[in-house]
């Protein structure tokens, strides 16, 4: 028997072992997922811990979660690419080991900017992981059982957004130390060795063998810059100003704008971000002139246009860009509500989204099921629908007294909205592609997912910000909080005469705290209301007030013992003026969780339609992906 004989007998052998192992692999696959998606959505928790641990500022402590967003939207089309060309489960081994090394660096950072590093680290791990998750799935799974695996896979994603809250929430509250967010990225570590170890073992090697293994590196760089301006301006919009600028931007020895001599930006002065966004532009058009012509000429570009030419790819994209306006940004909006409206801790933010993860559990294999018997594109729009409805829902359920249980029995049905929609949308997108292009085509799905969610939470979160700084600051202007606390302060018996001295400082120091909270609505942050208004006080009271204060009153602010009787005297009065103030701020807070979930709920009403030019297959006819010719 000839050499050729006998490989073709151990090939089918291998093959059939791995197909016997393929709920094994897409346990794997999810097990990962799961990785990539909670520690995207656990920093949102974990960012007060992790700036109290470094002393960041504010800008810096955000990179942290931006720079894994940037890196990880840039690089898809790229590695999903390089999938189809050197093998996806290789391509998926090394992301798992590189997300690892992010994971650890993470972990044990000792400083802010080591912590930005390993991120940036992490996110490349995770935009090589991700196609290639869902290219191996596709390829994997055929006729009824694909529609059923793209629901398990769905699942995945949807209760890994809902975890990250709780299991971050639940290592901050309890943790015991104020570094027990680390053990969030530490985690990851021995779950991934074990994914990695099972991936030889479960998943099969697949690429596209009719392609010579050249790399497009024009098309990688013009994608991954135009992606990330893209990615980065949508992020950073609202801090550095969307048209004028409202902060300098620092890199290295580039500073922008220049300051004036009082420190302040010049009023009218232009902000870097559109400039950002048409380099996005003008790199992405420069990418898609460089593809056409190298598709044309018969070579082999980063993304091949012509998968355009399929219905289902073609307008699954365009649904998927747009939901995801939607989605990211209303989970941001609820989780912003109930920390600093409702005053939830993190881990009790991260419970509320627990019916929401329950439901997505059942709904995504269910979804599953459902295609097959009436076809993914009415379980995708009905799921949109369910969502959108949800939405409204929930945004007019917004209030300050509003009880929680309320706005979580509405989750429930965004749940099942979501474990309809997600999977059995991406299944959709890549149902007619070629199965050598699989990874191509994941990586375009989860770009535009990226980008989509990038540019949803900006818009949406101008639009909460927007809304919390018109509904509060009118509260603040008109409370009276502070005159009612030095009356009671006044007709207090009980407390100390140096006490009643402060009392009064502080209704004088009215205006000053007033203007700081206002200042920091307008800045979109600054707006603590945890700060200790007596603490406001004693740091606005001047030296040489101080000394009058001693000399014709007999209190000496220099004193610890002097200021430690104030405060214990003062500390009832003072934490009902924090409450005053705190409910003001939630007010605003409602209002605009409000306008900014009202917003999602369009964006994915707006899904919901383009999900009707998705075609539709009979029941009959179940969705195979890979397995259909062309």
């Amino acid at each position: 028997m000839s050499a050729s004989g006998m490989a073709a007998p151990a090939a089918n052998s291998a093959n059939e072992a791995f197909y016997k192992r393929r709920w094994i692999a897409l346990l794997i696959l999810s097990l990962s997922l799961t990785l990539i998606v909670m520690d995207s959505t656990i920093v949102n928790i974990a960012f007060p811990s992790i700036r109290a641990t470094f002393g960041a500022s504010y800008a810096d402590a955000e990179w942290v979660n931006s720079i894994y967003s940037l890196v990880f939207g840039a690089a898809l089309i790229t590695w999903g690419k390089l999938g189809d060309q050197y093998g996806r489960r290789n391509i998926f081994i090394l992301g798992a080991i590189v997300f690892l090394l992010g994971s650890l660096g993470s972990g044990i950072a000792s400083s802010i900017s080591m912590m930005i590093l390993f991120r940036a680290v992490q996110g490349m791990g995770g935009a090589m992981m991700s196609p290639s998750t869902l290219s191996i799935v596709s390829g994997t799974f055929k006729g009824r059982e694909r529609g059923i695996a793209f629901g398990i896979w769905g699942a995945t994603a949807g209760v890994a957004a809902a975890l990250g809250p709780i299991i971050g929430g639940w290592l901050i509250t309890y943790g015991g130390t104020a570094d027990s967010w680390r053990l969030a990225f530490l985690i990851n570590v021995p779950i991934g060795i074990v994914a990695i170890i099972g991936s030889f073992w479960a998943i099969r090697e697949s690429r596209d063998e009719s392609i010579k293994h050249r790399i497009d590196w024009i098309g990688i760089v013009l994608a991954s810059l135009a992606l990330g301006a893209v990615v980065f301006g949508a992020i950073e919009g609202q801090t550095y100003g969307w048209w004028e600028a409202k902060k300098v931007f620092t890199l290295g020895s580039i500073t922008y704008p220049t300051v004036g001599a009082d420190g302040v930006i010049p009023a009218g002065t232009m902000s870097f971000i559109p400039f950002v966004f048409l380099f996005g532009i003008i790199m992405f058009a420069l990418f898609v002139i460089v593809e056409l012509m190298q598709e044309r000429r018969g070579g082999e570009p980063l993304f091949e246009f012509g998968l355009l030419r399929y219905p289902s790819f073609r307008y699954g994209l365009m649904t998927v860009a747009i939901v995801a306006l939607g989605e990211f940004g209303a989970v941001l909006a609820l989780s912003i509500f109930f920390q600093l409206a409702k005053g939830l801790n993190a881990f009790e933010t991260g419970l509320t989204f627990l019916p929401f993860a329950l439901a997505v559990i059942v709904a995504a294999p269910a979804a599953g099921v459902l295609s097959s018997r009436f076809g993914a594109k009415w379980v995708v729009t009905t799921g949109m629908v369910c969502e959108a409805i949800s939405l409204f829902l929930i945004a007019n359920l917004f209030g300050v007294d509003t009880p929680v249980w309320q706005l979580m029995l509405v989750f429930v049905l965004y749940g099942v909205g979501i474990g309809l929609a997600i999977a059995q949308l991406a299944n959709i997108v890549l149902s007619d592609v070629p199965r050598e292009k699989a990874g191509v085509a994941s990586g375009a799905n989860n770009t535009l997912r990226q980008l989509g969610a990038a540019l949803g939470i900006a818009i949406i979160g101008a639009v909460m910000f927007g809304g919390f700084a018109q509904a509060a600051k009118p509260l603040i202007s008109n409370s009276t909080a502070f005159k009612d606390f030095a009356t009671r302060v006044e007709a207090n018996p009980a407390i100390s005469r140096e006490a009643k001295v402060i009392g009064a400082q502080l209704a004088n120091f009215e205006g000053t705290v007033k203007s700081s909270i206002e200042k920091g609505l307008d800045d979109n942050e600054g707006f603590d209301s945890s700060t200790d208004p007596l603490d406001a006080a004693l740091a606005n009271i001047p030296a040489a007030a101080k000394t009058v204060l001693k000399l014709t009153q007999g209190v000496d602010l220099d004193n610890p013992d002097t200021v430690a009787l104030i405060r214990k005297d003062l500390a009832p009065d003072i934490q009902i003026l924090q409450s005053d103030i705190q409910r003001a701020l939630a007010i605003g807070f409602s209002k605009g969780a409000h306008d900014s979930v009202i917003v999602a709920s369009v964006f994915v009403l707006l899904g919901a339609i383009s999900s009707l030019a998705l075609p539709q297959r009979k029941g009959s006819q179940p969705v195979e992906g890979a397995a259909m010719a062309h």
